[in-house]
């Protein structure tokens, strides 16, 4: 399941890589290959095993990116960050979650004043 996911993800990003070709320089965004694309996914994953939610690729530094935001068993969200070119991992960050626990309170008070 999680292979297809991957296949399915790595081609998204080749896609959106080839459509970036046709932008100027200055505003495209940094494409890599569907195996930098795997194989930056799978890094991330045996760094913070968990669920993947989302990839997204950048430029940092001179340094191509791929963030990897991943969902742990215990309910938190990380977001690894793999050099494509090393394929290995920079960073690895706790993502704050208040700002998904807000939204949930914002939407039970608008539960709460309806009548």
């Amino acid at each position: 399941m999680v292979s297809v996911f991957l296949i399915a993800l790595a081609l998204a990003v080749v896609a959106y890589g080839i459509e970036a070709e046709g932008r100027s320089a200055k505003k495209a965004k940094p494409a890599i290959t569907a195996d930098q694309m795997i194989a930056s996914v799978r890094t991330a994953i045996a760094a913070k095993p968990g669920n993947l939610l989302g990839v997204e690729v950048e430029k940092e530094g001179g340094k191509t990116l791929c963030e990897v935001e991943i969902l742990t068993a215990d309910g938190k969200t990380y977001e690894v960050e793999v050099d494509v070119a090393s394929n290995a991992v920079v960073e690895v960050e706790l993502e704050d979650n208040d700002e998904e626990d807000e939204d949930d309170k914002d939407a039970k008070t608008d539960k709460d004043d309806k009548p």
